[in-house]
């Protein structure tokens, strides 16, 4: 039983890793899709802010079961570990969804 929950987290903690990494290799030459050249000029840019709840409760849920592997396996790694992944997995999520959330009105 122990093993098993040393491979779940071990799977958690790669699995975390592989989202942080999110930008694609072609990111830096893509153009941005905010240049309009026609006639009509747009006012102002509108941001709406994202909750970010999947990403935290994902985060939270992965984090519990690392903290309690590799911080102790009582309460206190279990809670350690829900709140540091419940953050981490809170900015990954808004940090992915970040330019989908603006856009222009005239």
């Amino acid at each position: 039983m122990r093993s098993l929950s040393r491979i779940i987290a071990a799977s958690a903690l790669a699995a975390m890793t592989a989202t942080s990494v999110g930008a694609p290799a072609y990111a830096a030459t893509r153009h941005h899709k905010h240049h309009y050249y026609g006639r009509t000029a747009y006012r102002h840019k509108v941001c709406r802010r994202s909750s970010a709840t999947t990403g935290t409760v994902v985060g939270g849920v992965a984090g519990a079961v690392v903290g309690h592997s590799l911080l102790g396996h009582g309460l206190l790694g279990t809670a350690a570990g829900a709140v540091g992944g419940a953050v981490a997995g809170g900015a990954v999520d808004r940090s992915m969804t970040a330019r989908h959330r603006c856009y222009y009105t005239r």
